[in-house]
């Protein structure tokens, strides 16, 4: 397998974003001189240099842990990233021993897929002042280190963006130049989380949030390794782009969610994904050792989603359609040509009624009754799931008639 790849182009082309803390005066020069050294320098040259003539710009008090030297900041690895993994030499590794990723210098390799190692290289490469990086491997790295690099001004080779994911690029950087004037939420690419590093590894989480609905642009989804990390068994994911920026949902179920959803949503379209039904499980999840070896085995609590996933304007006529089943007003009918998706629903409640005439002798337990089946047929048709469907009474069956060769009893015939 060939791991992913971050590394610095031999000729950087993108103009470089101002550090804060450099005057225009400043990051003009220093640019002009990258430009004169560029003209001096062949074709294998790593990495630009300013002349030692050009001022060089004062170190941001944002940024306290990056060295200024140009050797120094050639090796540079930010301080969050240094406390958010464990640096043996040039290997960096989760805190359970997972390996994360490699630094060889002038290229970051992994073998990952997690979008917070994938986060971590770009902030290397920004810390090392890299203005260009090609990155080689699966396409989901590619796509998610363009992404991330994009949002800091970094130029990206080897991966071309849709256009839907231009747009999604436009949208995270404007969510991100409001969040930092203080208009909104800041934007990092990926929804801010306060989850433990275990959480990021991928071990079994649970949240209040992850019951309630999520709304926003489908940005991507299928089969994968559990957060993307090649030692995690294989599960299903599906991202969305929120006003909050990326959520990403696991779940095994989601895959069945997908192929029974239906108003069949594709890449960018407007959706919601809600989980109706927790389920207790327990699942088995493995131990590593601190090389990352599977040493043994242990039992997690947790709970097995149901979801829904479909596209916001099925889910807005459904709503409509669950107003209209709900209001004792509209005769089944004007509600059937209103909706005509409504017919099972309506005779599934008026077997209900029949039944509580036949079972149930109070008129008002009747009435209750026949309500509060109304009441939850609506909330099913309002969530989105499959309707009732309009079962025909079968005709009976007629006997089967038969015609086949007459038989003697056995005895000879004394005619004969």
């Amino acid at each position: 397998m060939t791991p992913n790849e971050t590394s610095q182009e031999p000729k950087a082309t993108a103009r470089r974003a101002r550090k804060p803390g450099a005057t225009e005066r400043e990051e003009e020069a220093v640019l002009n001189s990258i430009e004169r050294v560029r003209g001096l320098t062949d074709a294998t040259t790593r990495r630009a240099a300013p002349s030692k003539a050009a001022p060089k710009p004062s170190p941001s008090p944002t940024e306290p842990n990056v060295p200024a030297g140009s050797e120094e900041r050639a090796r540079a690895v930010p301080k969050e990233i240094r406390e958010r993994f464990i640096g043996i030499g040039g290997k960096y590794y989760f805190p359970d021993g997972a390996a994360a990723f490699t630094d060889h210098g002038e290229k970051l390799t992994t073998r990952s897929e997690n979008s917070e190692v994938i986060r971590s290289l770009i902030a290397i490469a920004q810390a090392r002042d890299w203005v260009q990086v090609k990155v080689t491997g699966t396409e989901r790295f590619r796509k998610e280190a363009w992404f991330a690099a994009g949002l800091v001004g970094i130029e990206v080779r080897g991966y071309k963006p849709t256009a839907f994911e231009e747009e999604r690029m436009a949208r995270a950087i404007s969510r991100r130049q409001a969040g930092a004037a203080g208009r909104g939420p800041d934007e990092s690419g990926n929804e801010k989380s306060s989850r433990s590093l275990g959480a990021a590894r991928g071990e079994p989480t649970a949240s209040p949030r992850d019951s309630g609905p999520i709304t926003g642009r489908l940005v991507d989804h299928g089969r994968a390794n559990y957060r993307h990390d090649p030692q995690e068994p294989m599960s299903y994911y599906v991202r969305i782009e929120t006003t909050q920026g990326d959520r990403e949902i696991w779940g095994v179920d989601l895959e069945r969610a997908f192929r029974e959803s239906l108003s069949r949503p594709t890449i960018g379209d407007e959706v919601t994904v809600r989980s109706d039904v927790r389920e207790p499980v327990t699942v088995t999840s493995a131990e590593r050792d601190a090389d990352g070896r599977v040493v043994g085995q242990r039992e997690i609590s947790t709970h097995r989603n149901r979801w829904i996933i479909e596209r916001n304007d099925f889910l807005a006529e459904r709503t409509q359609a669950a107003r209209t089943f709900r209001d004792t007003a509209i005769s089944a009918a004007q509600g059937v040509k209103a909706h005509p998706e409504l017919e099972g629903s309506y005779l599934q409640l008026q077997a209900a009624k029949l039944g509580s005439e036949r079972d149930i002798r109070n008129p008002a337990d009747r009435a209750r009754f026949v309500e509060r089946v109304r009441w939850a047929i609506a909330a099913a048709i309002e969530r989105g799931e499959p309707l009732e469907p309009v079962r025909l009474r079968e005709r009976p069956r007629e006997p089967e008639r038969v015609l086949e060769p007459g038989r003697t009893s056995g005895r000879e015939d004394p005619t004969r």
